[in-house]
């Protein structure tokens, strides 16, 4: 099982730094044990920061040793403690700057389009749906998760509706079709906006810009993704964050 996800990654990361609660690390080296996979991910980053740390103090040895070196060939020019101390401290945050700068490196190349839509979708909760508690063949169907009789259901036309529309693409997006997905949430937008209405329109939004982004069709999902980290009541707002928008940009660039 993959669980690669920039969330998992971050996790990985705190529990080598040692930020982790007592409960939260023995929940995530549970989560070690019963998950090969992850382990290995986990003995990697290890294998790398012992890697980086070696690196840095390497090159930071060597900027002292060819320091003092240079003193003692050029004994006339001697350095004053303080702006001894200055370059010292120069090399040693070149040093932390190079270690950032790998780590982004690292996860500028191993950003993928699945891994940063795994780790911003969640299922659409049926039950966050304001409205009437009288529910519908269709919704039956999505509640149970048959994904696939909520698709039939809809393209029978039994229930032509903006949330009808809704849930079939969100019904799609468990079954990894993004086209159907994406066709369906831009009816609901443009549904919508005809009626005047505002009827699941943000969270259609949102679950198009993560359907963009697994389609990998990065211009469109940061023009949705940049219009609601922009609008602070946004019910989605909280949930795009500059990481999110920095990611798929890194995504179109590559």
């Amino acid at each position: 099982m993959d669980n690669s996800t920039p969330e998992m990654d971050e996790k990985l990361v705190r529990l080598l730094d040692g930020e982790l609660t007592g409960a939260e690390q023995d929940t995530l080296r549970a989560e070690l044990a019963a998950d090969t996979g992850l382990q290995e991910q986990y003995d990697r980053l290890l294998s790398t920061r012992a890697a980086l740390r070696h690196y840095g103090l390497s090159r930071q040895v060597q900027a002292i040793h060819k320091e003092i070196m240079e003193e003692k060939t050029a004994p006339v020019r001697k350095l004053s403690p303080v702006r001894r101390i200055v370059r010292l401290s120069v090399a040693v945050a070149a040093a932390a700057v190079l270690v950032v700068g790998l780590f982004a490196g690292y996860h500028y190349l191993s950003l993928s389009s699945g891994k940063l839509f795994s780790a911003n979708y969640q299922p659409f909760e049926l039950n966050t749906v304001r409205g009437t508690a009288v529910t519908t063949p269709l919704e039956d169907a999505y509640k149970n998760k048959n994904f696939a009789e909520v698709i039939r259901l809809h393209d029978a036309g039994t229930e032509q509706t903006i949330k009808g529309e809704f849930l079939n693409g969100a019904a799609a997006l468990e079954l990894n079709d993004n086209t159907r997905a994406i066709s369906s949430f831009k009816n609901v937008i443009a549904y919508n906006i005809t009626a005047q209405t505002h009827l699941l329109k943000e969270e259609a939004e949102y679950y198009l810009a993560l359907s963009f982004i697994r389609q990998k069709e990065y211009t469109e999902a940061l023009r949705l993704l940049e219009s609601i980290h922009g609008n602070p009541d946004h019910l989605y707002n909280g949930k795009v964050s500059t990481g999110l928008i920095r990611d798929v940009k890194w995504l179109r660039s590559k």
